[in-house]
């Protein structure tokens, strides 16, 4: 293949422009984060979660859940054993110990980029879409200024996505299962593809392919493993406040009778979620529609909002941006969600991470009424899946 040709490839272009940003958010973070002590020292390198441990646990023989505190599912730590060896081998210092983890979370941006590509009605369209995702300041802010991992996550539920939308009922169900395996909130696409294929697969599959892979945890470790206990705060669920949710930084600035308890959250997120998903099941606007629609009202809802979590929302609003015109929209809210993570640490400004967060709901509640509204009325909305040709 002539070298023109090659660089002409929609796979080569995303790549090119994936190292780019990569650079320059690198930049970002060792110019500003990184004197902030966002990243801790170059003998102690601050990790948000204890991959290594768990890495460590792993590579021993050791058992997650009985001999090292976990509270995900099980395949994301195994995902997540390269960059933990690596940052080993390079002795746990900064900077390797962070870079390692930094290029490894920002590699899963390039392959959801992929998906996008390939989700397209045509090449050129996908391409579009996997760039609107690429230059959202979540995708890169999260993996790199951050140094998350919902981008792991983020590729399951594109996978998943992307195969039902093929109709390839049984791939995208174990794709399903898996991505819960990953993060618990890999589940979100489940509903979706359900309520538009009436698909017996999509209530059985990814259970079995969960619990077949959980099973063995249960037994050894016991009630350790159950990571979606609701008892146990920081597992995977979200009655608990954390994050930038805004009844968690209220209560971050707030003392006293001020305090919002988290018993009326938890029961407004039970029931927006449910009526969200009867509009959903009686409606059923598109595919991409509802699952960006039921995404975003749980962003809204969840008194648990880590920033990473919005990074589902950029994946998933990407192919609609230029449908319902929504570009400013997408663009401002990811910045802003971005800089209220910033000023709730390491600033510690919480009544300012508040408004910022106040900005990003209001952004988020006109996506929702704009696509609602647009999509009701249009003739064909996007990425429709008809039951009866499947």
């Amino acid at each position: 293949m002539k070298l023109s040709g090659f660089i002409q490839r929609y796979e080569t272009k995303l790549f090119l422009l994936f190292v780019f940003l990569l650079l320059i958010y690198l930049a970002i973070a060792y110019f500003i984060h990184w004197p902030a002590g966002y990243y801790g020292s170059l003998e102690q390198p601050r990790f948000a979660d204890p991959w290594i441990a768990r890495t460590e646990t792993i590579l021993s023989g050791g058992l997650l859940y009985r001999d090292v505190f976990t509270t995900t599912p099980p395949l994301t730590n195994f995902l997540l054993i390269p960059p933990a060896y690596l940052a080993g081998k390079l002795g746990h210092v900064n900077p390797w110990a962070t870079l390692s983890f930094m290029l490894y979370f920002s590699l899963f941006n390039y392959f959801g980029a992929l998906v996008l590509l390939y989700m397209g009605e045509t090449r050129r369209e996908g391409f579009l879409t996997a760039v609107f995702f690429l230059l959202n300041p979540l995708t890169f802010g999260n993996t790199i200024l951050r140094r998350q991992d919902e981008s792991v996550v983020v590729f399951f539920i594109g996978v998943a996505l992307l195969l039902f939308l093929k109709r390839k009922h049984l791939s995208a169900a174990v794709s399903m299962g898996l991505a819960v395996l990953v993060k618990l909130t890999g589940g979100i696409v489940l509903p979706i593809a359900f309520l538009h294929s009436r698909k017996w697969h999509y209530l059985v599959i990814p259970a079995v392919v969960f619990f077949t892979a959980v099973s063995p945890f249960l037994i050894l470790a016991g009630r350790a493993a159950m990571f979606w206990d609701f008892s146990q705060q920081e597992g995977e669920h979200p009655f608990q406040f954390g994050g930038v949710s805004l009844v968690a930084l209220w209560n971050q600035f707030h003392e006293g009778t001020q305090l919002v308890g988290l018993e009326m959250p938890s029961i407004l997120f039970v029931l927006g979620v449910g009526a969200v998903l009867l509009f959903i099941a009686w409606k059923r606007i598109g595919v991409v529609e509802d699952l960006t629609i039921l995404i975003a009202v749980i962003l809204l809802l969840t008194p648990k909002l880590h920033t990473g979590y919005f990074s589902m929302l950029a994946f998933s609003m990407a192919p609609l941006l230029k449908k319902y015109r929504l570009f400013w929209i997408y663009y401002l809210f990811g910045g802003l969600a971005i800089i209220a993570d910033y000023y709730k640490w390491p600033i510690e400004n919480f009544p300012i991470a508040f408004y910022l967060m106040v900005a990003v709901v209001v952004l988020l509640i006109i996506a929702v009424i704009k696509i609602i509204w647009q999509g009701l009325r249009q003739e064909r909305p996007l990425f429709v899946l008809n039951p009866e040709a499947s």
